[in-house]
């Protein structure tokens, strides 16, 4: 119940600075720009035309070739929206750990019957919550748009909001961390971009080898990808499975989720230990 209580005030204070209401508007213009770009002319046994923004995809289809346009359509939009989503989610969410730890709100939350661990958790369940309730409306709407014009009810699409949940909750454990230490809105969003920015280039680390003069560097350059989110991977990962292609390995996920629970560890821990 206490969780409960933290997770519902911090989702009363996203409504209340319009945080949530701005993500939920932005999602349904796009919704609607979808609905609007699609046109699709079904025809007895099979699509006389599919048209996105106003430019033929493909004419005089069979309905048996339906299944790989919408797979195509769709891994563009799982993509996408994996950029769009996680981008959107960081500002929508970046100032909820500082704004917390500001003098006067922390004192209010702390003279509360919670511990230190509970309420820190419980905003971050918070935070999680709130994009995760855009995200859902985000790839559910996309999807039921899609399928409703074409009838072709493609569901491994929705596993790709499972997975830019699952990457958000990875990269909020490190703003929590960086929030609870530098207590700046900023510093977090940084932070979190600076996984994403490096994330591919830490992915072809083997090609940046050539280019280091010391083997220490190497090691440096090894240490830091398995520290930090794969976030670069998980996106071909989405990908993937939206086209049904085979996923070589999800150890990109796990390895991911291992360091996202690390660092709200360390985030609850130093927090804990903090005087205020």
């Amino acid at each position: 119940m206490r969780f409960l209580a933290i997770i519902a005030y911090t989702l009363r204070e996203s409504l209340a600075k319009k945080t949530f209401i701005a993500f939920f508007v932005v999602i349904t213009i796009t919704h609607l720009l979808f609905l609007f770009a699609l046109n699709v002319d079904l025809v007895s046994g099979g699509m006389a035309a599919v048209q996105l923004f106003g430019k033929d995809v493909e004419q005089e289809i069979e309905i048996e070739k339906l299944r790989k346009i919408i797979i195509g359509i769709e891994s563009g939009l799982a993509i996408a929206m994996y950029g769009a989503g996680i981008f959107l989610s960081i500002f929508a969410t970046a100032s909820l750990v500082p704004n917390m730890l500001e003098k006067g709100s922390v004192d209010l939350l702390l003279s509360r019957p919670f511990a230190r661990w509970q309420l820190l958790l419980g905003r971050y369940l918070g935070a999680l919550s709130i994009v995760a309730i855009n995200v859902a409306y985000l790839i559910g709407g996309a999807w039921l748009i899609l399928s409703a014009k074409t009838g072709f009810w493609h569901t491994p699409f929705l596993a790709s909001g499972v997975i830019i949940i699952l990457v958000f909750g990875v990269l909020y454990a490190i703003m929590t961390f960086v929030g609870v230490t530098a207590r700046n809105s900023g510093v977090s969003i940084i932070a979190a971009y600076l996984v994403i920015f490096f994330s591919p280039l830490l992915l072809a680390r083997d090609k940046i080898y050539a280019l280091l003069s010391q083997k220490i560097y190497q090691w440096l350059l090894d240490g830091i990808y398995y520290l930090t989110p794969r976030t670069a991977e998980l996106g071909n990962i989405t990908r993937a499975v939206v086209a049904g292609e085979p996923i070589a390995s999800w150890t990109p996920l796990f390895q991911s989720l291992v360091v996202g629970a690390g660092f709200l560890l360390g985030a609850i821990y130093i927090f804990q230990k903090k005087d205020f």
